[in-house]
């Protein structure tokens, strides 16, 4: 194959920001950095940017937006021949379920207002070629709306940048339960849990818990167990996930949760950390990498208590960095998604 030109476009509001977007970090720069490894020509960018008369062969919106004199430059880079993917990994393109979005349910930004954002990426579909999501329920959904194009479902992998991060010395001295909120949007799901892990943590001196992100919930346990990190620029985020000793992934059990990625355990298991997680199908994709499958309160409690023995956890921990490269490196990504423009 010809080394491909390949640009990689974020939507986001703040132009000067899109490289800190987390979003856009895994679904963007680490396949262009494995594409770039792969002998191709990559660009990353903002939609603001985007040259239409460059001899692009692909271009990958990220979440794309219908926006003034959009349809017009991509139709102008489709005549030079090249070809428009959209891809999603969130289901942010279907008005109907803004009401149950994360945003919206924990009263980050109005309905409404939320409501006219997904329209807008529902709007841009037609503008594209073809469609990568990083989730089967996505592609699901975007297949229904869209049946006659292709879609490609291309799970996120960890970061490349990760394979140089060493899991942290004596990671199982201090039994350290891991929460990565990152944004607002999450209190609801924390909530889920809040309950049976103060009880967790009451009756086990041992145990803290280190929350990294933003979190507005009152949790009552000794000062000790409790540790607050503000939210972290991705170059230092690994640092704090390789010191996990159980990870924490609760979800709301709504249909916006159901196509959420099993991201957290991906991270989580490359360190060697279990991730005890809602039962969305990515994370029963990944049960055998690192997800355990919590489906009430009295699993979350028992599970804990369970991997407080050294052997239990020493067994349900074991090579989950070799077991979550099986389900698929960025490099091997990168490839399918080579393969499927070439059928483009």
């Amino acid at each position: 194959m010809k080394p491909l030109s390949i640009a990689f476009v974020a939507n986001t509001k703040n132009p000067r920001l899109f490289r800190s977007d987390p979003a856009f970090i895994y679904r963007c720069e680490n396949l262009a950095l494995a594409l770039h490894d792969a002998g191709h020509h990559v660009e990353l960018l903002h939609i603001s940017k985007l040259n239409c008369t460059k001899p692009y062969d692909i271009i990958v919106l990220h979440r794309p937006k219908q926006q003034l004199f959009l349809a017009w430059r991509l139709a102008w880079l489709k005549r030079r021949g090249c070809r428009i993917i959209a891809d999603f990994d969130d289901l942010v393109f279907l008005p109907e379920f803004a009401n149950v979005s994360p945003g919206v349910v924990n009263g980050v930004v109005s309905l409404a207002q939320t409501q006219k954002n997904f329209a807008t990426h529902q709007k841009a579909l037609r503008y594209c070629d073809a469609f990568t999501v990083s989730v089967n329920p996505l592609q699901e959904k975007l297949q229904h709306l869209m049946p006659h194009k292709p879609i490609l479902c291309l799970p996120n992998a960890v970061h490349q940048s990760w394979y140089a991060v060493p899991e942290a010395p004596d990671r199982t001295a201090v039994k350290r339960l891991t929460y990565f909120p990152g944004t607002r949007s999450h209190d609801k799901d924390f909530a889920t849990i809040q309950p049976v892990l103060e009880q967790l943590l009451h009756e086990e001196p041992d145990l803290q818990l280190h929350i990294t992100g933003v979190l507005n919930a009152t949790i009552t346990c000794r000062n000790s167990q409790l540790v607050r990190h503000p939210k972290q620029p991705f170059a230092g985020y690994a640092h704090h996930v390789a010191k996990s000793w159980l990870n924490l992934a609760p979800l709301e059990l709504t249909e916006f949760n159901q196509h959420k990625s099993a991201l957290k355990t991906i991270e989580a298991a490359w360190f060697n950390a279990p991730t005890l997680a809602t039962p969305i199908p990515d994370m029963q994709r990944l049960q055998n990498a690192g997800a355990l499958l919590m489906h009430n309160s009295d699993n979350w409690y028992h599970t804990v208590k369970q991997l407080l023995d050294q052997q239990h956890y020493a067994q349900t921990s074991r090579q989950l960095r070799q077991r979550i490269e099986q389900q698929g490196t960025i490099s091997e990504f990168a490839r399918h998604f080579l393969e499927f423009t070439q059928t483009l």
